[in-house]
């Protein structure tokens, strides 16, 4: 009987700590982590989760080749002496534009939606969930209120009084903060899609590399380091950056 293959699954294994029971992981990227799972497990993801899901082909290929522009890499093993050898393993260039391209815009796509989010998260964490639940009210209360004096508040006039402010005074705090926020959850998203926009546009692997670099501060490799003028060989034939590299996020 022809058996089936699993899935791969990329997500933050935090927020579903049941993928360390039912998957295998067999890697991580960029916080995430990679697993295989079964066809089954998939309905019992809670809906709250964001997760990609590949096909096995494709899961497999990307992480085993993510980052590999080269027509050839390097693999390790054991020769007959058992001793550690390196040996150059040709790299079919139609496999990292058919599967790691694809696994890697995907899975760096998550990765920034998943920075943005704890970004988002952090925001609203400077409000209290009181007054999160009747910030709609307070803001439609100010804005009747400032337009027409005479409209009757239910709010708003106590909360004002509490703080020795006029209604008008409080309504007019509270438009403002509005503002505010609305100012800074728009400059949110403009980054985020900014980001996405710009990965959408990528068409291979080693310009995928260069986005991880820029944005990711995760290293290229030495040789297209070289190839995109961001390092030299110095006088004792040492790979080293032209200008010191910044490790972590940038954006």
């Amino acid at each position: 009987m022809a058996t089936t293959n699993p899935d791969i699954i990329v997500l933050d294994e935090e927020k579903w700590s049941q993928i360390k029971i039912w998957g295998r992981r067999i890697g991580d990227f960029l916080g995430l982590e990679v697993y295989e799972l079964e066809d089954q497990y998939f309905d019992y993801i809670p809906q709250y989760i964001n997760y990609l899901r590949f096909d096995y082909k494709t899961g497999t290929f990307g992480h085993k080749y993510w980052g590999e522009y080269r027509s050839e890499r390097s693999e390790y093993g054991e020769n007959e002496e058992g001793t550690t050898q390196k040996d150059k393993v040709s790299v079919d260039s139609t496999l990292q534009q058919k599967y790691t391209l694809p696994f890697m815009k995907q899975v760096i796509t998550l990765a920034v939606q998943e920075v943005f989010e704890k970004r988002y998260q952090s925001l609203r964490a400077t409000y209290s969930s009181l007054e999160d639940a009747t910030w709609g009210d307070q803001l439609a209360e100010s804005q009747a209120y400032l337009a027409d004096s005479d409209h009757e508040t239910k709010l708003i006039h106590r909360l004002a009084e509490l703080r020795g402010l006029t209604t008008e005074q409080f309504a007019g705090k509270v438009v403002e903060k509005q503002g505010e926020w609305k100012g800074k959850l728009f400059d949110l998203a403009v980054a985020e899609q900014t980001l996405i926009v710009k990965l959408k546009a990528i068409t291979n692997v080693a310009d995928a590399n260069v986005f991880l670099e820029d944005y990711f501060g995760i290293s290229m490799s030495n040789q297209q380091c070289l190839n995109y003028g961001r390092c030299i060989e110095n006088e004792d034939g040492l790979i080293v950056r032209k200008e010191p590299f910044k490790y972590g996020i940038r954006f």
